[in-house]
């Protein structure tokens, strides 16, 4: 049986490659041969020579910054680029989507966000293929609602699924309203693999010299610089911060997919506002603080999608607006609920791809 993957393309982004991986991991684990559809046009910097839109970084920096980000992003996506043709199995060549309907049994779109009506791919709702080959997996739509002049789009889209799962709460009635269809709630695909699968891949950056032997701060800011209680909480603990993203430390500015894994695996205590901070946080059990991201430059509200993932692992309180908390409610997590729940979502997972692709459950055939 052939599957095919599709889901947002580029080099841009630690959650969405990492996701793109998982879901890839997994599919071969049910069908003969699993490979990702690259729908869009390649923006590979070092080969384009083209920064495409204007970085959060840069928008507040000097003209003359232009040239230390042309190099050290195009450093960071050579590695990115790196780990897809490593780890994935792509597929480049596809002039016309249209054509691809019969070469392959499923079609499988998801996670990340396919159905974000700022940005979605028309293709992402799988049209160019027959019903019965459309599966979507943890479909992200993100937005509160769908605008006026897209919802018999959307409509006309989801109601093509007999297998559809979406990855937040608010999607399901967003899709009921819209529908009358209740898709099923499915976790990220991050949280499909182990502990143990996501080790595998990881690396430690060649960097990481002594200094950080003890422990390290760790921050993952999606267009926002880290908070100030960062450096608070750091001095407390007598440990090095290490800001991903931060354009002005090219080690920690270019780091790969396998040295983001790594270093969220290892860290001491983890700041971020991004979905798969939190996730690989938990994923990890690392102590964490999520910090909410208002409406962004695209005018959508980033941070819905994060309470419905804390909601399920019971760690709410994960959550702040302010600075003020206290160094000891940080550094103490319960993810006693991580323990009885990842097993139940994993196992809810893998039932609802073997019934879609219509394949003997890879957790066997008993599973309630």
């Amino acid at each position: 049986m052939r599957a095919a993957q599709l889901t947002l393309d580029g080099y841009f982004n630690y959650g969405n490659i990492l996701q793109k991986f998982a879901l890839h991991h997994t599919l071969k684990k049910f069908a003969d041969y699993t490979e990702v559809l690259w729908t869009d046009e390649i923006k590979f910097l070092p080969e384009t020579g083209e920064v495409a839109g204007l970085p959060f970084v840069m928008q507040k920096e000097r003209a003359d910054c232009w040239r230390m980000y042309f190099i050290r992003e195009g450093a960071r996506q050579s590695r990115f680029k790196d780990f897809e043709n490593l780890h994935l199995q792509t597929r480049f060549d596809i002039p016309y989507i249209e054509e691809l309907a019969d070469e392959y049994d499923y079609f499988v779109v998801g996670s990340d966000q396919v159905w974000n009506p700022t940005w979605f791919p028309p293709h992402t709702f799988l049209e160019f293929a027959p019903r019965e080959k459309r599966i979507a997996y943890a479909a992200s739509i993100v937005a509160p609602e769908i605008p006026a002049h897209l919802k018999e789009v959307f409509r006309r889209g989801i109601s093509g699924f007999d297998h559809l799962s979406v990855r937040e709460e608010g999607a399901i009635k967003i899709i009921r309203d819209l529908t009358g269809q209740t898709p099923l709630l499915m976790p990220d695909p991050v949280l499909l693999l182990t502990e143990d699968e996501w080790l595998a891949v990881a690396q430690p950056p060649t960097w990481l010299k002594s200094k950080y032997a003890r422990g390290y701060v760790l921050t993952y800011y999606l267009r926002k610089s880290p908070p100030p209680e960062v450096k608070a909480h750091a001095d407390k603990l007598n440990l090095p911060v290490i800001n991903l993203l931060d354009l002005n430390n090219y080690n920690h500015f270019t780091i790969g997919p396998s040295e983001f894994i790594w270093l969220f695996a290892h860290a001491s205590l983890v700041f971020t506002n991004s979905y798969h901070g939190v996730a690989f946080s938990i994923l990890f059990k690392r102590p964490f603080l999520n910090r909410e991201i208002e409406n962004d430059s695209v005018g959508v509200n980033m941070s819905m999608r994060i309470p419905s993932l804390l909601k399920l692992f019971g760690l709410e309180d994960r959550t702040a607006s302010d600075g003020n908390r206290k160094l000891d409610t940080i550094l103490d997590v319960d993810f006693t609920r991580r323990e009885e729940v990842l097993p139940v979502e994993r196992t809810k997972a893998f039932k609802f791809l073997s019934e879609a692709l219509g394949v003997k459950n890879i957790l066997g055939d008993n599973l309630t």
